[in-house]
C-alpha cells in the first residue's frame, strides 16, 4: 500500500501584497512563464508599481523553480535579502519586488512526501529539561557561549533576516548539522523564514511537522527526534534520505507568531540510533541556549524600540506604566475626555524671516526652549503629541485617567511662561487650553508610529491660541477649563466672548494666573477681576462709554483689560453689536 502523497503536480506561486493574497499562479513542470504587470504576461500581477510589464521568467523543474530577471525589468528582484538576477528557490522560499512577495508554496518541499498523519515515527525522542540547559559537559562550551554573546550585537547592527541567517550559520557550524532553519508557525502553516545549508542547495529540506508541534508544545525546551537506520543501509527520516536526527526549539517573541530553530543532521557512520541521544544532548542544549538568547535579544530590541517610540510622546513615568501593562490596549484608538494644549513661540517666524541660515542660527535656542517646555508638560503628566516647528501640541488624560487633568494643564502652562523667561529672555509665547472628547491612540502608519489625538476640540483650541496674539495675554483657556480648576491654586477671569475665524460656536475665553499665597495680593487680584467683570458686562450690553471709564485705571497693568478698553475706544458699538467679538484673522 502506498502511504505517500505526491505534490510535484501541485505547485503554486503565492503573491502577497499588503497583508493580502490577491493572486495565486500554477507552476506547470518544465514550462517557461513570464511574470509581470502586462495583461499579456503568463502571470499578471497588478497593484505593484515597481513591477515591470515583463519582469521575471519562471521555470519549474521538479522541486526547484529557476527565476531570471528579464532585461525589460526596471527594478531589482530581491532574494534572501540581496538583489539577484538569477537564482533557484525551493519550497518555503520567496523573492521580493517592491512591496510584493512571491512565495513558492510549501507543497514543493519534496516530490514525494509522507502525509502528515503518516509521518515516519522517530525511534527515539527526548525533551531537554530547563535544568539541563546550562549544565556544562563539552569543553567547547566556552567558545560556543562567546558566539552566543555576539547575537545581541548582531541584532542591533543587522536586519532581522540577516540576524537569523547569522544564527543559523553559527549553529550549523557548531553542531555539524546538514541544515538549520528558522520556522514560523501560524495556525497549521509552517513557513521557512531563512536557513543555512551545508549540502547541495538543490535537495529538498523537509521538516518533521510532528517535531515542530512537539517543540511548540514543550517551549522553551528543545525536543529531539532520532530515526533508526532503515533496512538495506539507507537512512530515512522525515521522508528525506541522509537525515537521522533533528532538534527543534521554539522561542518566545512577544507580539509575534511562534518561531522555532530547526536543525537536521546525520550521526557518524555506523552509529546506532540507540547511542545517538547521548551525543545529541549537548547539541540540543546548545540549540536551547541559542533559541533562548535569540528570543531574549529580539524581545529586548523590541522593548528598546518601543520605549524609544513612546519616549517621544510620554514622560518616563508614563512610559514605564505603559510597558508594564500586559497588552497595548491603552494605546489603541478610543474616545476619551481630554485637555488639549497648543503652545506657540511668538515672533520666531519674523526672527528667522528671509534666510534659511537664520533658522539654522536659532536652532540651538529653539531646541533649548522646546526641551524646557516639554519638561514642564511631562512634570504634570502631559503627553506631547507632536512638535510643529516652533510650537507644541500636548494633551492630558491620555492614555490613562488623570485626576484634575485640566488643572494640571493650567499649572504646566504657568510653569512654561516662567521657564521661557529664564531659558530665553525676551522670547514670548501663546498658550491655549481646551477640554473635550477626542479620539486618542496610535493613529500612525505601518511604517511610522504616531500617537495622536483627533476631534473638534483640537481645532477649536488651535483657534484659541491664535486669539492670544490679539488679546496680548500669554494664556487663554475655554470656559470648560476655567470651571475645572480650583481657585485655591488658579484664578480665572473671563476676558470676553469670541467667535473664532472659521467657527460657528461662540466661546467665552478666560485668563489664568496663580492664586497668590499672600492674602492682600490675592484680594488685589480679585478686585481687579471684579472691575473687569463689571466693565465687560457694560461692554457686552453696548454701554462702551461706561466700559471705557471703568477699565481706564487698570489698563497699564492688565493686558486683558487693555484689550477690551481698546475695543471700547470708539465709545459707541456698531449697529449690529450683540456682545460677541468676531475675529477676522487666525
Amino acid at each position: 500500500m502506498n502511504t505517500e502523497q505526491t505534490h510535484a503536480s501541485d505547485a503554486h506561486l503565492i503573491v502577497k501584497l499588503g497583508g493580502h493574497t490577491p493572486f495565486v499562479f500554477d507552476l506547470p513542470e518544465g514550462r517557461d512563464l513570464v511574470l509581470g504587470a502586462s495583461p499579456d504576461a503568463d502571470c499578471t500581477v497588478t497593484g505593484e508599481k515597481y513591477l515591470s510589464r515583463r519582469h521575471v521568467m519562471l521555470r519549474r523543474a521538479g522541486g526547484v523553480v529557476s527565476v531570471e530577471r528579464l532585461a525589460t525589468a526596471s527594478n531589482p528582484v530581491v532574494f534572501k535579502g540581496v538583489p539577484a538576477d538569477r537564482f533557484r528557490m525551493t519550497a518555503g522560499e520567496y523573492f521580493v519586488v517592491g512591496a510584493t512577495t512571491f512565495h513558492l508554496e510549501a507543497s514543493l518541499e519534496a516530490t514525494a512526501r509522507p502525509a502528515d498523519e503518516q509521518e515516519r515515527q522517530p525511534h527515539q525522542q527526548f525533551t531537554l529539561g530547563a535544568h539541563e540547559l546550562r549544565v556544562s559537559h563539552d569543553p567547547t562550551d566556552r567558545l560556543r557561549l562567546l558566539d552566543l554573546m555576539k547575537l545581541p550585537e548582531v541584532l542591533r547592527t543587522h536586519s532581522r533576516t540577516e540576524f537569523f541567517i547569522y544564527a543559523c550559520g553559527a549553529l550549523r557550524l557548531a553542531t555539524g548539522a546538514r541544515w538549520v532553519q528558522v520556522l514560523r508557525s501560524e495556525g497549521d502553516e509552517v513557513t521557512v523564514l531563512c536557513e543555512d545549508v551545508g549540502v547541495d542547495q538543490l535537495i529538498a529540506r523537509p521538516h518533521s511537522r510532528a517535531l515542530v508541534r512537539a517543540a511548540l508544545t514543550e517551549a522553551p525546551n528543545p525536543v529531539t527526534y532520532c530515526w533508526r537506520h532503515a533496512a538495506g543501509g539507507d537512512l530515512a527520516a522525515t521522508a528525506h534520505e541522509g537525515i537521522d536526527w533533528a532538534v527543534c526549539c521554539a522561542m518566545s517573541v512577544p507580539g509575534e507568531p511562534p518561531t522555532a530553530m530547526y536543525l537536521a543532521g546525520a550521526g557518524p557512520a555506523g552509529m546506532d540510533a540507540v547511542a545517538m541521544p547521548a551525543g545529541l544532548r549537548d547539541t540540543a542544549r546548545l540549540v536551547g541556549l541559542v533559541a533562548d538568547t535569540i528570543g531574549r535579544a529580539i524581545a529586548m530590541r523590541k522593548l528598546e524600540d518601543w520605549q524609544s517610540k513612546l519616549g517621544h510622546f510620554f514622560s518616563g513615568k508614563l512610559v514605564s506604566k505603559i510597558l508594564e501593562a500586559e497588552d497595548a490596549e491603552p494605546l489603541m484608538p478610543r474616545i476619551r475626555p481630554a485637555t488639549i494644549m497648543f503652545f506657540d513661540i511668538r515672533g520666531f517666524s519674523l526672527m528667522t524671516e528671509g534666510r534659511l541660515e537664520r533658522i539654522l542660527d536659532h536652532q540651538d535656542d529653539l531646541r533649548r526652549v522646546l526641551t524646557a517646555m516639554t519638561g514642564c508638560i511631562f512634570e504634570y503628566d502631559g503627553v506631547v503629541i507632536r512638535y510643529m516647528g516652533d510650537g507644541i501640541l500636548a494633551c492630558w488624560n491620555v492614555p490613562y485617567d488623570l485626576a484634575n487633568h485640566a488643572e494640571r494643564a493650567c499649572l504646566a502652562s504657568l510653569d512654561m511662561i516662567e521657564q521661557l523667561g529664564r531659558v530665553a529672555p525676551g522670547w514670548t509665547c501663546g498658550i491655549a487650553l481646551g477640554v473635550g472628547d477626542v479620539v486618542a491612540g496610535s493613529l500612525g502608519s505601518e511604517q511610522v508610529y504616531s500617537y495622536d489625538v483627533l476631534g473638534p476640540v483640537v481645532n477649536q483650541t488651535a483657534r484659541v491660541e491664535g486669539i492670544t496674539k490679539a488679546v496680548g495675554e500669554p494664556i487663554l483657556v475655554t470656559e470648560e477649563v476655567a470651571r475645572a480648576v480650583s481657585p485655591e491654586r488658579v484664578l480665572c477671569r473671563r476676558v470676553a466672548r469670541f467667535l473664532p475665524v472659521g467657527m460657528d460656536t461662540e466661546l467665552d475665553l478666560f485668563t489664568i494666573e496663580r492664586t497668590p499665597a499672600d492674602t492682600a495680593a490675592k484680594e488685589s487680584v480679585l478686585q481687579r477681576h471684579a472691575l473687569h467683570a463689571e466693565a465687560l458686562a457694560a461692554f457686552e450690553q453696548g454701554d462702551w462709554q461706561r466700559a471705557f471709564d471703568l477699565l481706564h485705571p487698570i489698563v497699564k497693568e492688565d493686558a486683558a483689560a487693555r484689550y477690551v478698553y481698546t475695543l471700547a475706544l470708539r465709545r459707541d458699538p456698531p449697529r449690529d453689536w450683540h456682545g460677541v467679538v468676531e475675529m477676522t484673522t487666525k
